[in-house]
């Protein structure tokens, strides 16, 4: 016995089929899925990246030695700043801790 899908849009039963007999809407779960992720594809293209990301790629690739220094200092007390409160977030989850 196969699949039997009841379409969404006008309630009929459909056997093994990808789209609805009588309305053609789809009805594949596997074949919804993909529509939707290049519907959201399309949306992660279409958006510009943050101000932020711009902002630091301007002055990582800036000709200015200045400010390429400056974003390497700024990116390195980041990391260590993110270690550190990994590590006392570690600390505080641990079951001994």
């Amino acid at each position: 016995m196969g699949v039997e899908r009841k379409c969404p849009k006008c309630g009929t039963w459909n056997q093994e089929n990808d789209n609805c007999v009588s309305c053609g809407e789809l009805l594949s779960p596997q074949k919804i899925e993909e529509e939707r992720e290049a519907v959201r594809e399309k949306i992660r293209q279409s958006t510009p990246p943050p101000a932020l990301d711009v902002f630091l790629a301007k002055w990582k690739n800036s000709r200015f030695w200045l400010l390429r220094v400056l974003y390497k200092i700024i990116r390195t007390i980041a990391f260590i700043f993110l270690g550190i409160a990994s590590f006392f977030a570690y600390l505080a989850a641990s079951p001994n801790g």
